[in-house]
C-alpha cells in the first residue's frame, strides 16, 4: 500500500513538472497602437457640391473613366448614351449617382449633376429638401431646358455656377411658366444639385 502510494505521489509531481502550454500572447504595442490610429469608416462618403464643384471634382478634373474612376474606389464607373461617348455615370453601392458632362475642353469636366445618395449642398441641403426649407426666392429661379424643363433651377446670390434642380410633380403650366407660390410650397422638391464650370 505504501508503494502504491508512493508510485501516485511520483507520478502526480511528475506531471506537475512537464511541459505546460503556453497561453496566447497579446498584440504587440505598436499592433495596438495602429489598431487605434485606424478608425473605421461608418456609413456613406458624403459628396458636397459647392462653388468650385463637387468633392474633389472640378473644372480642371480630366474628363476620361479612368480619371473620374479614381476618385470613386467600388463604384461603377461607365460611359452613358447611345455612342456610349458624351457622358459619365458615376454610381456606388451606398445609392450614390453621378452625371459628369464634358466642358467647353471636351478633355475636361464641364458640368456635374448630383442625382441621389449622399450628396449635399454648401449649407447641407440635401435630395429631397421642400422648398420652404431650402430657402429661395421665386425671382431666383428659372426653367430648366431639355431633359430639365419639368423643373426650376435655382441659384443663390454669389454662387453663379451651383444650380439647385427643383423638381415640380404634376405642374401643367407652359414651359417657361414658374408656379404659384402654393403650389411650390406644397409639391417642389429638391431632385439634384448641378455644378457647372462656366458661370450661368
Amino acid at each position: 500500500m505504501r508503494a502504491l502510494l508512493s508510485t501516485v505521489a511520483v507520478g502526480l509531481f511528475l506531471a506537475a513538472c512537464g511541459p505546460q502550454t503556453p497561453e496566447p500572447a497579446g498584440p504587440s504595442p505598436s499592433a495596438a497602437a495602429q489598431r487605434s490610429q485606424s478608425p473605421a469608416v461608418v456609413g456613406p462618403i458624403l459628396i458636397t457640391f459647392n462653388e468650385t464643384g463637387a468633392g474633389e471634382i472640378n473644372g480642371a478634373t480630366p474628363f476620361s473613366l479612368r480619371s473620374v474612376g479614381d476618385y470613386f474606389p467600388n463604384s461603377t464607373v461607365q460611359r452613358a448614351g447611345p455612342s456610349g461617348s458624351g457622358v459619365i455615370t458615376v454610381s456606388r453601392p451606398d445609392g450614390l449617382r453621378l452625371e459628369l458632362h464634358p466642358g467647353a475642353d471636351p478633355k475636361q469636366v464641364g458640368k456635374i449633376v448630383g442625382l441621389a445618395g449622399p450628396v449635399v449642398g454648401p449649407l447641407g441641403e440635401e435630395i429631397g429638401s421642400d422648398w420652404q426649407s431650402l430657402g429661395f426666392d421665386a425671382e431666383s429661379c428659372g426653367r430648366g431646358q431639355d431633359d430639365m424643363s419639368h423643373a426650376l433651377i435655382c441659384y443663390r446670390a454669389g454662387a453663379p455656377r451651383l444650380g439647385y434642380v427643383v423638381d415640380l410633380p404634376g405642374f401643367e403650366g407652359l414651359e417657361d411658366q414658374t408656379p404659384e407660390a402654393e403650389y411650390l410650397d406644397q409639391s417642389a422638391r429638391l431632385s439634384a444639385f448641378m455644378w457647372t464650370a462656366a458661370e450661368v
